[in-house]
């Protein structure tokens, strides 16, 4: 694609947007701030913060980042190199006296880390001379907007400073506003070829793999060799989310629980793939074929018709089932203000409802979007992110990842799923997946006691660790593993697996009796022996699953342990649990 050049755009306000982000979310807020901009006095120029040249700061004069924070505190894969600078002790206190700033972290509180990368940024840039251009914002994945709470009032509170520093000019829209009657400049100029497509096609059949060092720009093409439902067939569970917003409940409702173990062969590449449990495989999911056709049924344009790539030509068919994401939540104009928070939760969020959705809502307004505008409207499909569930010791050549498929009920007719795990789902033998590895948020000592708690999916990187350490001949006595589970004979995951892997296991089946029993139940009833090997054995606490409440349900229960069995007062407990996190001995990985 080309980028195309506004007249005025010599005349406009430099802004640069520069993000970090782990799995694609801080991109995309970025991306739609440099959206909202068009058109307007502000030229905002965006980039992954590892790619900006970091000398050229003291150079600017306005400045916004939007960050991530990953793992136990740690800035996300494309912003260390700056992070690493940017924390240097020799920096000049007043070199970034002529920048202006602000700071937007992207968290999830159930994080002890809770957006720690966007505080202390925020914190540097000032004892750097920066001056503040909007307070921090700290948006929180666990409200119940999501994010969007805090990222639709601080992108309000952005535009109107940048309005008050710099007045209208004449002839040039000052900043954000979500008018049906201005012509926004497209990004991307896109030109239609009807030939050459059968050259191209012949030519991609015929490329050879590619075993330059594998990324999301270069990932590596897995076959499948396994799609095995771990969770039985007749396993239904009838689970309701009540779902809060003010004085009124909704609810979604769970279908049924579908769980899988995808296994994916990497002998060809294992020298160049090497991974140690703790680590994640990122994948890079497309669209199934049948929403495919149901979005392009919906415009005008001839999805067997070519279009020009810088490297390569494509159809749009090839590009709605590898690069848009048509199938996310959508923000339509008018509810797409920040004013209109309620009015979008009500519409989009709360149901789930997808932009696939919302074009066969209006669907003459769909039919009349031009190929150059649905590069601006579809957001680009982000990778997702697997702990990997295999050992790079037991399982060579292979890389496993445990996988619930996403599906559920809301208002709407049709049941909600999610695009990977769907997709990964409805793979068959030597189907291929675009792959590459990143390095996990937590790691696991060679000799020390590791206590592992996993329930449901938060299983999969302690059975990558088990079979590592019982393959090097660490385990037995050195491993504790609680699981947890709804039913012992529908979703006990790897149960044939525990007792050849010789480890300390303790399951916790919620529903096989009549008092619910979870992981933290089973914990609290090792409270001692749990004391022992924290304290005398300076073992170290792993917690991987869902975010909701388990993981302070368990940070719960360990600070009773220490209470009672350690007899220390409450505030005793916290700073003993701090002073783990610190050291990292006590870990969480967890996902919403």
């Amino acid at each position: 694609f080309d980028r195309l050049i506004t007249s005025t755009e010599m005349e406009r306000v430099r802004v640069v947007m520069l993000y970090g982000s782990q799995t694609g979310t801080a991109e995309e807020v970025t991306s739609n701030l440099v959206m909202q901009s068009r058109g307007s006095l502000f030229k905002c120029t965006a980039c992954a913060l590892d790619d900006y040249l970091v000398k050229d700061l003291v150079n600017e004069e306005m400045v916004v980042f939007v960050c991530s924070t990953t793992g136990q505190g740690e800035p996300p894969d494309n912003m260390k190199r700056f992070w690493k600078f940017i924390m240097r002790k020799n920096l000049p206190v007043t070199c970034l006296s002529g920048l202006k700033f602000g700071v937007l972290g992207l968290g999830d509180s159930s994080y002890a880390k809770y957006n720690f990368i966007a505080k202390k940024l925020f914190r540097r840039l000032q004892n750097l001379g920066g001056e503040i251009l909007v307070p921090l914002g700290l948006a929180d994945d666990q409200h119940e907007w999501g994010c969007d709470a805090v990222v639709d009032e601080w992108s309000r509170g952005l535009w109107q400073k940048l309005i008050s520093i710099y007045p209208i000019k004449d002839g040039v829209r000052s900043a954000v506003v979500y008018s049906l009657d201005w012509p926004l400049v497209t990004v991307f100029k896109v030109t239609m070829n009807e030939m050459h497509m059968e050259a191209q096609k012949e030519q991609q059949q015929q490329a050879k793999p590619n075993h330059l060092e594998f990324s999301k720009k270069n990932p590596y093409l897995a076959a499948l060799t396994g799609n095995q439902r771990v969770t039985a067939t007749e396993h239904f569970q009838s689970l309701v989310l009540d779902i809060q917003n003010r004085d009124v409940i909704y609810s979604l409702y769970i279908l049924f629980q579908d769980t899988r173990l995808i296994s994916l062969d990497i002998s060809a590449v294992v020298d160049k793939m090497r991974y140690e449990p703790g680590d994640v495989v990122m994948v890079q999911p497309r669209n199934l074929p049948h929403n495919v056709n149901a979005l392009l049924g919906k415009t005008n344009d001839d999805d067997d018709s070519t279009t020009s790539l810088p490297k390569q030509a494509t159809t749009l068919r090839e590009i709605a089932t590898n690069y848009l994401d048509f199938m996310s939540k959508e923000k339509l104009v008018e509810l797409g203000q920040p004013e209109g928070t309620d009015e979008r939760y009500s519409y989009a969020n709360r149901p789930r409802r997808t932009i696939l959705e919302v074009l066969q809502d209006f669907h003459l307004t769909a039919s009349k979007i031009s190929l150059e505008r649905i590069f601006d409207i579809f957001p680009p499909i982000q990778p997702r992110a697997f702990s990997i569930a295999s050992s790079p010791t037991r399982h060579r050549g292979k890389l496993q990842i445990l996988v619930a498929v996403v599906r559920y009920k809301t208002r709407l007719q049709l049941p909600r799923q999610g695009v990977c795990s769907t997709w990964l789902a409805s793979l068959q033998p030597n189907d291929r997946v675009p792959v590459w590895l990143k390095r996990g948020g937590i790691r696991f000592p060679a000799k020390q006691h590791c206590i592992l708690i996993g329930p449901g999916t938060g299983i999969a990187p302690f059975r990558s660790a088990a079979h590592e350490r019982t393959s090097n001949g660490n385990a037995g006595r050195c491993t504790t593993v609680f699981f947890g589970c709804r039913k012992s004979s529908s979703d006990f995951y790897f149960r044939d697996e525990w007792e050849d892997l010789d480890v300390d296991l303790h399951v916790a089946c919620s529903r096989d009796q009549e008092d619910k029993i979870y992981v933290q139940h089973r914990i609290k009833e090792q409270g001692e022996k749990i004391w022992r090997l924290v304290s005398d054995e300076n073992a170290s606490v792993f917690v991987a699953g869902n975010s909701k409440s388990m993981p302070d349900d368990v940070k719960s229960t360990f600070l009773e342990i220490f209470r009672v069995h350690g007899a220390m007062t409450s505030q005793e407990a916290d700073d003993y649990c701090r002073t783990m996190q610190s050291v990292k001995r006590y870990q969480q990985e967890t996902w919403s």
